[in-house]
């Protein structure tokens, strides 16, 4: 089993000061993404940060074009895209993030088209070697910023005072 630790611990995300927008894990694991388009999957991406608690917004067709670099012929069909997934209800102009259904089923990717080869599974990569951090003597009165600080800097230098 992979172990998970933090690259950067100065930059451990937090729950933001303001808004309302979050991204729900089963977007992943129902097989959402995969079914999106990266038009698609920008525009739910900027819908989710412009909506409130309801998840409604309003950005004019024009606004949305600019912020994703989208053409305004092609927003059409990406909006659609995900009326059709059920990610999202548009009635000119307001837009609502939808509720994920809790009993969806799980989507796998699509199969691949005739004439193209069937993409290559996911390799596992073993976990990065990380140095464990040389002991502390019992005696030690470090703090916790001056232990982590240590830590970081043996990583660093791979273990080497």
């Amino acid at each position: 089993m992979i172990q998970k630790r933090p690259l950067d611990l100065r930059r451990l995300r937090s729950r933001p000061p303001r808004g309302f927008g979050w991204l729900d894990h089963r977007l992943l694991r129902h097989g959402y993404l995969a079914r999106c388009s990266a038009p698609a999957t920008a525009l739910y991406c900027l819908l989710v940060c412009a909506s409130d608690e309801r998840g409604l917004s309003f950005y004019s067709d024009q606004s949305v074009c600019a912020r994703l670099g989208l053409e305004p012929a092609l927003l059409p069909r990406v909006r659609r895209e995900l009326v059709d997934l059920g990610l999202v209800a548009y009635g000119k102009p307001l837009y609502q993030v939808l509720a994920l259904e809790d009993d969806a089923p799980v989507v796998r990717a699509p199969a691949p088209r005739a004439g193209r080869p069937a993409p290559a599974p996911p390799r596992k990569l073993p976990p990065p070697e990380v140095p464990a951090p040389p002991p502390l003597a019992a005696s030690s009165r470090l703090n916790l910023r001056a232990m982590v600080e240590a830590a970081l800097a043996a990583a660093r230098t791979g273990g080497k005072p």
